[in-house]
């Protein structure tokens, strides 16, 4: 089931359908569906999509003549070629025949790490021009970000040269949504804030059965799915990964300093040894870096959260009662380490989806869309959401995940928050937005209708009609 995507999807068709040749490059994190968004795109068009693996460039090149003479037929000429360059010369003879031909080199770091030439082969190739006459489409495409954004990089043979650039990210909660179609909306909330937007790991859910049977056969069982997935993301990129896995683990425990994370990982001495470690681990999109809304440049207050719902979930709950997991004792998991502390995990994970929804959806309630969301911390106060809009308004958010409706005083709590940062000082365009997991008071309801300026979101608004998307990051 191909899901959402239809700004990506509309941005690679007209790519590929263009009366010209195409040097694309796809790329984001490991499991954000960049091969299946390709496939989608290509699936009406002659293509080549070779998969690279983790082999010496000689055979990546044999495996990669395979995959031409599957869709040209056998060709002495095609078998006695020997490097790269010529067959890259050979597809472009064959687009003079088949126009429009797409050839996608999927994981192509894989291609760099063994024939480190491979950029400049691909430059020499571009620049003769040679793909022009029959427009051929090459699409590389790849999940270690950093090496994908180094073929952007001005120093790299292909700068100058790609005819589009996407950068793909999970998906957006309501088409995340789409996968659990009959359950209610504060389920979908749920899952999304176990699951996140992923489509690989969303494609394993069961709509049919509910979320904690879900939950328990795809992490908390031997033979689960996902049950091993942060390790096997770790390992993907990393060759020693016990130091970056238990980064990860004090952070999702609530570690979001330097001081705490090196005070719960001991092999660490120094923020100094820390740094690379949390930059690895941003680079792969696994972590974010958050600063105050309001903090000055100089000012060094960088927090550390964990960017993916699922691996949050993993390290806070799975990890910890693995052994008990590994006995298949998933479903005692659950009710007693799981159950009983899933409100608490969910109140910090429905702020950044909250956070997600005012970035991507402002304009639905408000005259513009949303400019820059973040949010605030002081020694005395938070504020969840703290942004600009388009139009040159101040946004300021409050989440909360209650089990009882949320009443005026939040409201009034936020406002008078608002008005001691310096974020936003001297602008007197204020909106306000508030979250709740299960409604509002009628008092506030009927305040937030004569006043103007104050958006109220439940579980049901933030689902309810997509509107206008945001668009990917396309260069």
């Amino acid at each position: 089931m191909f899901v959402g995507r239809r700004t990506e999807l509309s941005l690679l068709r007209e790519e590929i359908s263009s009366p010209r040749a195409s040097l694309a490059i796809v790329y984001g994190r490991r499991r954000v569906g960049k091969s299946t968004l390709i496939r989608e795109a290509i699936k009406e068009q002659p293509h080549v999509l070779f998969q690279a693996t983790r082999v010496t460039s000689s055979l990546n090149l044999e495996a990669f003549k395979a995959e031409i003479a599957a869709l040209l037929g056998a060709d002495p000429l095609l078998s006695g070629l020997g490097d790269w360059l010529a067959a890259l010369h050979y597809l472009a003879g064959a687009a003079e025949q088949r126009k429009g031909l797409v050839v996608v080199l999927d994981e192509f770091p894989y291609l760099v790490d063994a024939d480190p030439a491979l950029a400049s082969i691909i430059q020499k190739f571009w620049d003769s021009g040679a793909a022009r006459t029959g427009h051929l489409k090459l699409l590389l495409c790849g999940s270690i970000i950093s090496q994908m954004q180094e073929l952007l990089a001005e120093r790299n043979p292909l700068y100058g040269r790609k005819t589009l650039a996407l950068d793909l990210s999970p998906l957006p909660l309501r088409d995340a949504a789409r996968f659990v179609g009959r359950y209610t909306a504060e389920e979908k909330l749920m899952t999304f804030g176990v699951f996140g937007g992923m489509p690989f790991y969303l494609q394993f859910l069961d709509p049919g059965a509910s979320l904690d049977a879900n939950i328990v056969r795809l992490l908390l069982t031997p033979t689960g799915s996902l049950i091993d997935e942060p390790v096997i993301l770790l390992q993907s990129e990393l060759r020693e990964i016990s130091r970056y896995a238990s980064v990860l683990a004090a952070i999702a425990a609530g570690c979001t300093k330097h001081g705490a994370i090196i005070g719960r990982v001991r092999e660490i001495s120094d923020s100094k040894a820390l740094g690379p470690y949390l930059d690895k681990l941003e680079r792969m999109r696994l972590i974010r870096v958050v600063s105050s809304a309001d903090a000055s440049p100089r000012e060094r207050d960088r927090r550390y959260f964990i960017a993916d719902p699922l691996i949050a979930f993993w390290y806070r709950f799975v990890q910890p009662n693995l052994s008990s997991v590994m006995q298949s004792f998933g479903w005692d998991v659950w009710r007693h380490r799981i159950a009983p502390h899933l409100d608490e995990y969910m109140g910090w994970v429905f702020e950044e989806i909250c956070r997600d929804h005012a970035r991507q959806y402002s304009q639905e309630r408000f005259a513009a869309p949303a400019q820059e969301i973040g949010r605030i911390w002081q020694s005395n106060f938070d504020i969840d959401i703290a942004g600009t809009l388009l139009d040159g308004s101040m946004l300021y958010g409050e989440c909360k995940w209650w089990a009882k409706p949320v009443g005026e005083n939040v409201l009034d709590e936020l406002i008078e928050r608002a008005s001691r940062t310096e974020f936003g000082r001297g602008n007197d365009r204020r909106q306000f937005v508030l979250y709740a997991r299960k409604g509002f008071t009628a008092a506030l309801r009927k305040r937030a209708a004569a006043e103007g300026g104050i958006a109220l979101h439940t579980p049901q608004s933030m689902l309810r009609s997509p509107g206008k998307r945001s668009s990917p990051r396309a260069r």
